[in-house]
């Protein structure tokens, strides 16, 4: 299964396995971001945090025994007996939704609103988690016990009766267990489907239980993002954030990975902009800084990453 799964990483465009493994396991470094923006995988972001490093190296070392990946200069490539893997990702999938950390949240409300329709206080909690429980408590003293199920009601309908089915096929509640007959990829698919309902404004009680989207970005990327978006230099960035230039740079390229505006015309002179327009930007960044006369590399990655993401201002 884990095979499968790892396969659907790799195409005929060499990938560095390591960094399909820090991008699973959710490390956001530009160089790890960056590459899933090449190879159209950004939204894997921290879909399978629990990975050992072990287990995925023990996969990938089957798969190119199998011949199903094939070492090459820059990576890893599939082989030319590449089958269809028999994993679905779950494409509802959005990092910014914490899905992990809202499943255990979910399970353990559904389990309390359960046994408090029966009037039930004797229950061993599906998780001993003793912070989870406290958070639960808290969110306990907020929601109404019928308008809470009301609400789970509707958003089940929601989802239809196959993604509701296999969602439930996960929980626990007055006596009542899930068959579990579904894989980890279905239930969080199926736990990616709920939460995108839940985004879009329905079921209060729930929505309080998510907590809403949840920041890509670190405190210090922002302030960096908002000095430059009113009008700092890079420069002034670092110096009021008493930071290196590299690591300002560093926020400012990874918060435009994550979809952030930059005012460009205060980054490139107007030359630099018509220039870059005319290259190719999936070229080398070492030879863009060659062909582009006083770039850096701030606004060659830049340019490399605004084009792939088509928001590369052409004309």
């Amino acid at each position: 299964m884990l095979d499968d799964f790892l396969l659907q990483f790799f195409d005929d465009q060499p990938r560095r396995a390591t960094s399909v493994y820090l991008l699973l396991t959710g490390k956001k470094t530009l160089s790890v971001l960056f590459a899933a923006l090449q190879h159209h995988q950004l939204q894997w972001l921290h879909l399978y945090p629990t990975l050992s490093r072990r287990d995925f190296q023990a996969a990938i070392d089957h798969l190119l025994a199998g011949h199903q990946l094939v070492n090459v200069d820059d990576g890893l490539i599939a082989g030319d007996q590449k089958q269809q893997p028999a994993v679905d990702l779950p494409d509802a999938y959005q990092p910014w939704m914490g899905v992990q950390a809202f499943e255990a949240k979910f399970h353990l409300a559904v389990q309390m609103l359960s046994e408090a329709s029966f009037h039930n206080a004797r229950y061993r909690p599906v998780t001993q988690d003793w912070a989870l429980q406290q958070q639960l408590r808290q969110w306990w003293q907020t929601v109404n016990v019928e308008t809470a199920i009301a609400e789970l009601k509707t958003l089940l309908e929601g989802l239809g009766d196959v993604t509701a089915e296999i969602l439930l096929s996960g929980v626990i509640g007055h006596e009542f267990v899930g068959s579990g007959e579904f894989n980890e990829w279905q239930q969080l698919q199926a736990l990616s489907q709920l939460i995108a309902i839940i985004d879009q404004g329905a079921a209060p009680s729930w929505q309080r239980l998510w907590g809403g989207r949840k920041p890509l970005g670190t405190k210090t990327q922002y302030l960096a993002l908002q000095m430059i978006q009113q009008g700092a230099t890079r420069e002034q960035a670092a110096r009021r954030l008493q930071l290196k230039p590299s690591t300002i740079n560093e926020h400012l390229l990874t918060a435009v990975i994550f979809g952030a505006d930059l005012p460009l015309p205060q980054i490139y002179p107007e030359a630099m902009t018509r220039a870059l327009s005319d290259v190719n930007p999936q070229t080398h960044y070492q030879t863009l800084l060659a062909q582009i006369p006083n770039s850096d590399f701030f606004e060659i990655r830049l340019f490399q990453i605004l084009s792939l993401q088509g928001r590369w201002p052409h004309g």
